[in-house]
C-alpha cells in the first residue's frame, strides 16, 4: 500500500498528460470495438482458433497489437430462453442426470497444482468431453485467462526490466563523454544526472503500462464481462421459463395424457435443476480462472523486480570498472533503487486494474436465483393441490 501510494504520488503529473493525451486519442483507435481491431491472427498466436469466428477484418497494425494480444468479445452460443422447448428440457434432463451421476474423486492426483485437479473436475462435471453447450465456454474462459496472463507476463516480467536496463546502459555509455554528461564537477551533478534518467526510465515504464497494456488488457476484461453477463442472463432466463413450466405443466394436460405428464414435469423439474447447478459450476470455474490470474500475476511482479535488480547491479558492476569513482557508483545505485521502487509501485497496480473492470455484480449468479425458495414453492404447491383435490372428492 505504501509502494502504490508513493507511486501514485510521484508519477501524478505523468498521469495527468497522459489522460489528456488518451482522452484526444479515444474517437481513433481507442475508440474502436475490440470485433473490430482483432484479427485471426491473433487467435492463432494465443494458441487456440476457437474465436475464428468471430474475426471479421484484418488485424491491427499498431503498437498496441505488436506488443499485447487483443481478443474480440466472444459469440455467444448459449440459446435464448424463447427458444426453450420440451425436447430441450429432455436434453438438458439428460445432461442433468449425467452430473449428478459423476463420481466424484476423492483422491485425486498429487502431482499437479490444485486449481488444475478442481479444473478437471469441473471440465467433468460440465461435460467438456461430450461437447456439450458448456465446452465452448471452458474454451473462451481458458483462452482469455490464458491471454490475460501472457500480456501480464510481457509487462511485469519482459518489459519492465528491459525498460529500466536499456536507458540506465545507455547513460552509463554517455558517462566517460564527460563533457557531454557534464557531472565531472562532482557528486552532486552526477546524481542529478542519475536522477533524471531514474525519471525518464519511471516515465517510459508508466507509459508502456498505461498504454498499451492497460487499455489492451481492459479492453480483452470487457470482453470477457459482456460475454460472461449475457451467458449467465440467457441461463438464468431458462431457468425462470423451465420453472414456470414445471409449475404449470399440468394445466395443459388431462388424465389420459398422464404417462406424458410425468415426463414433461420431470424434464422441466430437472431442467430448472440443472440451469441452477450450471451457474455455480461456472461460477467456480471463473473462480478458478481468477485465482490463477491473481497468483500468476503476483509472481511476474516478484520475478520482474528481482530481474530488475539483477540487471541493475549488473550495470553497477560494469559502471565500476570503467574507473569512476565510487561516489559515481553510489550516485548510480541511489537513482537504480528509486527507478525500481516506481516501477514496482506502478506495476503493482497490475492486478487491482484487472478486477476493476469486471462487474459481477451484474451478473446473474447462482445465490441470486433463489433455488431453495423455487423448490420449496414448487413441492408446497404440488402437495397442496393434492390435498386439495383430495379432501375434494372426500366430500362430494
Amino acid at each position: 500500500m505504501i509502494l502504490q501510494n508513493l507511486g501514485r504520488f510521484i508519477t501524478w503529473p505523468v498521469r495527468a498528460v497522459f489522460k489528456l493525451l488518451r482522452g484526444g486519442a479515444r474517437s481513433g483507435v481507442a475508440g474502436k470495438t475490440a470485433a473490430k481491431t482483432s484479427g485471426s491472427a491473433i487467435a492463432k498466436a494465443a494458441g487456440m482458433e476457437i474465436l475464428d469466428a468471430e474475426y471479421r477484418e484484418e488485424p491491427p497494425s499498431g503498437i498496441e497489437a505488436a506488443m499485447f494480444t487483443q481478443l474480440p468479445r466472444p459469440r455467444l452460443t448459449e440459446k435464448s430462453a424463447s427458444d426453450l422447448t420440451i425436447d430441450q428440457a429432455q436434453s438438458y434432463a439428460e445432461q442433468a442426470k449425467r452430473f449428478y451421476e459423476f463420481e466424484f474423486p476423492l483422491f485425486p492426483r498429487g502431482d499437479f497444482f490444485y486449481e488444475e485437479i478442481e479444473d478437471q473436475f469441473l471440465n467433468a462435471a460440465l461435460g467438456y468431453e461430450s461437447d456439450s453447450i458448456d465446452k465452448r465456454f471452458i474454451d473462451v474462459t481458458t483462452l482469455f485467462r490464458r491471454t490475460l496472463n501472457t500480456n501480464t507476463r510481457r509487462m511485469l516480467l519482459y518489459w519492465a526490466p528491459a525498460i529500466g536496463f536499456f536507458v540506465f546502459a545507455v547513460a552509463i555509455f554517455l558517462t566517460p563523454m564527460r563533457g557531454a554528461v557534464g557531472f565531472d564537477n562532482g557528486v552532486a551533478e552526477a546524481g542529478v544526472y542519475f536522477g533524471s534518467v531514474a525519471l525518464a526510465a519511471s516515465f517510459l515504464t508508466f507509459l508502456i503500462y498505461s498504454w498499451p497494456y492497460k487499455v489492451v488488457q481492459q479492453r480483452n476484461l470487457m470482453n470477457l464481462d459482456n460475454y460472461v453477463t449475457s451467458k449467465f442472463a440467457r441461463i438464468n432466463n431458462k431457468f425462470q421459463v423451465a420453472k414456470r413450466r414445471a409449475l404449470n405443466v399440468e394445466r395443459d394436460k388431462r388424465m389420459s395424457e398422464r404417462d406424458a405428464l410425468k415426463d414433461e414435469a420431470g424434464a422441466w423439474t430437472l431442467s430448472y435443476h440443472w440451469f441452477a447447478s450450471r451457474l455455480f459450476l461456472c461460477e467456480t470455474m471463473l473462480r478458478n480462472k481468477f485465482y490463477q490470474l491473481r497468483r500468476n500475476t503476483t509472481l511476474y511482479w516478484v520475478a520482474g523486480m528481482v530481474l530488475g535488480v539483477g540487471a541493475m547491479a549488473s550495470l553497477g558492476v560494469y559502471l565500476a570498472t570503467t574507473g569512476v569513482e565510487l561516489e559515481f557508483v553510489a550516485a548510480f545505485g541511489v537513482a537504480a533503487g528509486l527507478y525500481l521502487l516506481i516501477a514496482g509501485a506502478v506495476m503493482t497496480r497490475a492486478t487491482g486494474m484487472m478486477f476493476r473492470v469486471l462487474e459481477s455484480n451484474e451478473w446473474s449468479r447462482f445465490h441470486i436465483i433463489n433455488l431453495d425458495r423455487t423448490i420449496r414453492d414448487h413441492v408446497g404447491e404440488d402437495k397442496l393441490q393434492i390435498v386439495t383435490f383430495r379432501d375434494r372428492n372426500r366430500f362430494e
